[in-house]
């Protein structure tokens, strides 16, 4: 692989719920494009926990978490590979009113063209609830019945 030219700009943290089926990914932004292999390394080691063929991510974003397009194109490329891993539905927290606009811009160019669902939310306990359904739905159309994951 090639050296970087830069250290990585922003900070990430992984936790998975396995109760809950959610990955929790906490950012703290700006990022560069150098991030992005810091960030696949950091929550590829906590999807490796991910024991069901469904589940759902919680991404809370702090500071102006804003990256140049190359770095956007490759988030784009991670949610492609998360999507083949089984994620169902991503719901994205903005904790900063600070360029809250250009930041949803950023998050949807992600997620844009993906099919993956994906929605702005306010509260952590309304992001969760609506995963909830996503992440059963996408059970239920990949006929998985049953906590035990069992097929039809």
């Amino acid at each position: 692989m090639k050296s970087n030219k830069f250290s990585a700009h922003g900070e990430v943290q992984a936790i998975y719920v396995s109760e809950l089926q959610i990955l929790s990914i906490n950012l703290t932004g700006p990022f560069n494009l150098e991030f992005m292999t810091k960030y696949e390394r950091v929550v590829g080691e906590t999807r490796k926990q991910i024991d069901v063929p469904c589940w759902g991510s919680l991404v809370n974003v702090y500071g102006l978490a804003l990256a140049p397009m190359e770095a956007t194109d490759r988030g784009h490329e991670i949610v492609q590979k998360a999507m083949a891993l089984g994620l169902a539905a991503t719901a994205v927290i903005l904790h900063e009113s600070e360029g809250a606009a250009m930041q949803r811009k950023f998050w949807s160019r992600i997620y844009a063209g993906s099919g993956l669902p994906f929605e702005y939310f306010s509260s952590t306990h309304e992001a969760n609830e609506w995963l909830k359904e996503h992440i059963l739905t996408s059970m239920q159309s990949r006929g998985f019945t049953s906590s035990s994951w069992t097929t039809p």
